[in-house]
């Protein structure tokens, strides 16, 4: 391999990984898929208000002040438990009922 070509290999690495590194670093949000497996773990979810107070929150501009009591427990859950994203299934110990 040539030395301008290990120079390329060496830049697209040093680049991907920089990207992905970003791209772990950005807060997970709610997907459409959170509300598939509360409906599937049998919680009455039905669409995004199960946890937010707006019909479409917008991942790039999430603000807590817009989740409802159980969406809120969530966060807090996600907080106390130290994890990257918050999980469905922590909705069998919410206490505020389904």
């Amino acid at each position: 391999m040539s030395d301008s070509k290990r120079v390329t290999v060496v830049a697209a690495s040093v680049v991907s990984g920089a990207l992905l590194s970003l791209l772990a670093s950005v807060p997970a949000g709610a997907t459409p898929q959170m509300v598939s497996q509360a409906k599937a773990a049998g919680f009455p979810a039905q669409n995004c208000q199960y946890c937010h107070t707006v019909a479409m929150p917008k991942k790039e501009g999430f603000k807590p002040e817009e989740l409802n009591e159980r969406g809120k427990w969530l966060l807090s859950e996600r907080d106390k438990l130290k994890a990257t994203e918050v999980k469905p299934e922590w909705l069998k110990n919410y206490p505020g009922g389904k």
